[in-house]
């Protein structure tokens, strides 16, 4: 299997946690249904281009599921694993919430849709970055 196509693999893995855990994800769902129809950032006539940075911390995700393919410890492996991988996983998460905390602090005016939007990008960053530990380490559940 190659890179990509591993890469979408972790990926799918990844939302098959978010199905798996669907009271989670269909209340932060629900959240970003209901907000957006409260005040949509889409409709409106302050909307900027800016607007679509909200989308940005799906970005630093796609890094940690690349991270988890390139760095791939395969199970059958008799040698240990090495640590570091690992923590580069957690460091592309903490980036990931100081992404989403500045996000929430750019979109003035619409804050809670951004809230939302970006707690459900987060449930699948973590769940990406859950996936791609797995993968550097070679130890699967």
């Amino acid at each position: 299997m190659g890179r990509i196509q591993y890469t979408a693999w972790l990926a799918e893995q990844a939302f098959s946690a978010l199905r798996y855990y669907w009271p989670v994800t269909v209340a932060l769902l629900a959240g970003v249904v209901a907000t957006l129809a409260l005040k949509s950032p889409l409709g409106s006539s302050q909307f900027r281009s800016r607007h679509l940075l909200i989308f940005s911390p799906l970005a630093v995700t796609l890094l940690i599921l690349i991270w988890g393919a390139v760095m791939e410890h395969p199970s059958t492996s008799q040698s240990v694993a090495p640590s570091w991988p690992s923590y580069v996983v957690f460091a592309l998460l903490i980036v990931q919430v100081l992404v989403s905390i500045w996000v929430i602090w750019a979109m003035k005016g619409y804050r809670w849709f951004s809230a939302f939007t970006v707690a459900l990008e987060q449930w699948f960053g973590l769940a990406s970055a859950f996936v791609a530990a797995a993968s550097v380490t070679g130890d699967w559940l």
